[in-house]
This record gives structure tokens, C-alpha cells and sequence, in this order.
């Protein structure tokens, strides 16, 4: 894969924002000219504590996607939960109306829906869940990887012993509002989930897996139950597989969910 690391003005953010890119490469090739070329596109979306280069410092990804034709594209969410904050950034509209248009300006990527795919971990594994259920006429699949899938965090006060940030509850009212506010929002994702099943408009495929030893187990497998109890018109595939809330875990999981958006993977000497 070649690689590009992007930096550019966005006008939703206000600033300066970093992007990292993998490009499909055909290495050690002569390059052929393919004006016309257009290829599908991965929005990789990084945890609570990460950055754009996560994925490439962390984790083995461009070794799982190194013989793929697939445009990976790893923005800078900071700590946003990819929300449009009630007092802060537009991370969701940064991600959604303002990132596939300069993709698409600066590299062949592709701008139809069924090349367009949206994942993530743990905070990005929500908010790749949030985006796809707010714009399922954007994105043809989203992935969950031990996503923190009930952000608010009263659900389970083993969640949040996870967290030592000083300010992050704070942060997540700048964010989300008061529990109220979140509530039936566009950021809960069993309302945004029951919605889309019930319309009659596009609805993404959708993949979700957490470790069985992982804090958030618990509420991926309540969202889990209300997709395969309740959901019937979503396509919805669940995984549970050993592991914790760590690389080891989501580089593994990574792999399952290029398989599910239609990749073969080659795992051979990698996992």
C-alpha cells in the first residue's frame, strides 16, 4: 500500500485537521495510467484515546489490507464521539458531508454508496454504528469492533472504571447534552437502529463484535439482542470471540470485518 498522511483546512472543524491514507499499490510495479480508476473506500475510525495514526503505529492494518484495492481513510476524531457536540465541534458533519468530498477531490476514490464502508473501535466503533444510522444513504455497511456503543455510560459502572481522564464526563455532556438530551437523539443507537428498520429507505449491513473479556461485553451484547430480537429488515452479523479491549484483539477483528464487507484477507504468517 502507498501511504499519504493529509493535512488540510476543514471548513466543518474550523482548523487544521490530519488524515492518514492508505492507497492500493501495486508494489514494485511499473504504474500504469488509470485516469478512470475509481476505487472503494474504508472510513477507519479511531478509538477514545487515539488519533488518526493509530491504526498505522498500532495495529497491522496495512498488512491486512496491502493486497487489497481499497482506499483506507483514518481521520482525527479527537475525543468527539464523532457527535456535532452541544458545546464543541462538528465532528459528525466533518465525517459525513465535508471528509468524502475531499477524498473524493484528491485520490480515485469511489462515490457510490456500495463503495463506501464505515468502521471503527470503541468510541469509533460507535460512532462508525452512529454515522451509518444517520446517513444510510451513504454508507452500504458499517463495523463495530468493542464499540462503546451506549456512550452515555449508565448502563454499566464496570465501563466506566475504564475511563481516567479527568474530564471525561464532562466531556461527554459538552457532547451529548444531559442524559435527556441524548435520549431519542441521533446519538442513541437502538432509536436511530429501530428507525431506519421501520423505513423504507436504504439500510446498511451491519457487523459487531466485542471480546468476551472485554468491560463492554455487556452493553454490545444488549444492542446485540435488540438487532436480533427486534430488527429483522437490517442485515445484522454478530461475533464473540476471546479477547480483551486491546490491539491483539481488534487486529484480529479487523480482519473479520474485511471479510464481511467482501475482501479476501489473507491471514497466512499474520494473526
Amino acid at each position: 500500500m502507498a501511504f499519504v498522511e493529509l493535512n488540510y483546512g476543514s471548513y466543518y472543524l474550523g482548523m487544521d485537521s490530519s488524515v492518514s491514507v492508505f492507497l492500493p499499490e501495486k508494489r514494485l510495479q511499473k504504474p500504469e495510467a488509470q485516469p478512470e480508476r475509481k476505487y472503494p473506500v474504508l472510513y477507519l475510525l479511531h478509538g477514545h484515546s487515539d488519533d488518526h495514526t493509530a491504526y498505522v503505529r498500532k495495529g497491522i492494518t496495512e498488512i491486512l489490507v496491502r493486497e487489497l484495492e481499497l482506499i483506507v481513510v483514518m481521520p482525527n476524531g479527537h475525543r468527539s464521539f464523532y457527535t456535532d457536540a452541544k458545546q464543541g465541534h462538528l465532528y459528525e458533519s466533518f465525517i459525513t458531508e465535508e471528509l468524502p468530498v475531499v477524498i473524493e477531490n484528491y485520490f480515485p476514490a469511489s462515490s457510490l454508496r456500495e463503495d463506501r464502508f464505515i468502521a471503527g473501535l470503541s468510541m469509533g466503533g460507535y460512532g462508525a454504528l452512529k454515522l451509518a444510522l444517520n446517513h444510510p444513504a451513504l454508507y452500504a455497511a458499517a463495523a463495530s469492533m468493542s464499540g462503546a456503543v451506549f456512550p452515555r455510560m449508565t448502563e454499566n459502572e464496570e465501563t466506566r472504571s475504564m475511563f481516567v481522564v479527568p474530564d471525561m464526563f464532562q466531556n461527554l455532556e459538552n457532547v451529548f447534552g444531559s442524559e435527556a438530551d441524548f435520549q431519542e437523539s441521533g446519538s442513541d443507537l437502538i432509536y436511530m437502529a429501530r428507525k431506519v428498520n421501520s423505513s423504507s429507505g436504504p439500510k446498511p449491513r451491519i457487523f459487531q463484535c466485542c471480546g468476551t473479556e472485554d468491560p463492554l461485553i455487556r452493553d454490545n451484547r444488549r444492542l446485540r439482542d435488540v438487532f436480533e430480537k427486534e430488527l429483522k429488515n437490517i442485515s445484522y452479523t454478530y461475533k464473540e470471540s476471546p479477547g480483551i479491549h486491546n490491539w491483539f484483539y481488534w487486529n484480529q477483528a479487523l480482519a473479520d470485518i474485511l471479510e464481511f464487507l467482501g475482501f479476501a484477507v489473507n491471514r497466512s504468517g499474520v494473526l
